[in-house]
């Protein structure tokens, strides 16, 4: 994920992070049968998204620990 990439996330609703992570576990799932079944031809692409899941997982926490605070 581009650092431009990771600013626009930063500017994203807590609602918007955790829908778009929704989103990516969905997909995470999908490219993991396809692993599996020997479909997938790219590993790299699971690892990318396993890592963009992580990615929003922290934005997300850092946005409700921020809500606390104020």
């Amino acid at each position: 994920m581009k650092k431009n990439e990771k600013q626009k996330l930063y500017e994203q609703t807590l609602e918007e992070l955790k829908k778009k992570a929704e989103e990516s576990k969905k997909e995470l799932i999908n490219l993991r049968m396809q692993k599996e079944s020997g479909k997938l031809k790219d590993l790299h692409t699971y690892a990318k998204k396993r890592k963009e899941i992580a990615i929003l997982e922290t934005f997300i926490r850092e946005k409700q620990l921020a809500k606390r605070k104020v």
